[in-house]
């Protein structure tokens, strides 16, 4: 029997040794996870501040170019309303210049007609239109002045 109870002891031993083990074992996991926290921790707050000073670097650099270009486009839209706006109020004098100088009123107009009509009727002249302007007939062989610019009309 004595070895059965050395057996036994043996066995007691065996497990209380297992035990402590386990413990020791559940120690080290339980620190093990601790620093593995602390560390990914610290690498993930470490990485955060690196990525809000980048961020806000970036932000800041965004910032100054959205300020210089929103200050250049103002200047260029000033720019350009005031040169479009000068161009189409010089457009419309010159549209109206021209409309003024070039295109006769009614009342000139009704004048014309009514010297063509009465020189049609008095000298019974031949009065056409030639490329957009009036002419008469003349005869060439009847022609006076210094450079020979009068002729006599050639009635119908």
């Amino acid at each position: 029997m004595s070895n059965q109870n050395d057996l036994d002891d043996q066995l007691y031993i065996l497990l209380a040794s297992m035990k402590e083990y386990r413990e020791a074992i559940a120690d080290d996991n339980k620190r093990l996870e601790a620093f593995y926290k602390e560390v990914a921790s610290g690498v993930l707050n470490k990485t955060e501040k690196h990525l809000k000073n980048a961020n806000q670097k970036q932000i800041d650099a965004l910032n100054n170019s959205i300020r210089e270009l929103n200050n250049a486009t103002n200047q260029l839209d000033w720019r350009f309303m005031a040169i479009y706006a000068s161009a189409f109020v010089s457009l419309l004098i010159v549209f109206f210049l021209a409309l003024f100088l070039y295109v006769p009123s009614m009342d000139e107009i009704k004048q014309r007609r009514a010297d063509v009509a009465w020189l049609e009727q008095k000298y019974s002249l031949d009065i056409k239109n030639c490329n957009g302007k009036s002419c008469v007939r003349i005869m060439k062989n009847d022609c006076h002045g210094a450079n020979k610019d009068y002729c006599v009309i050639d009635p119908k």
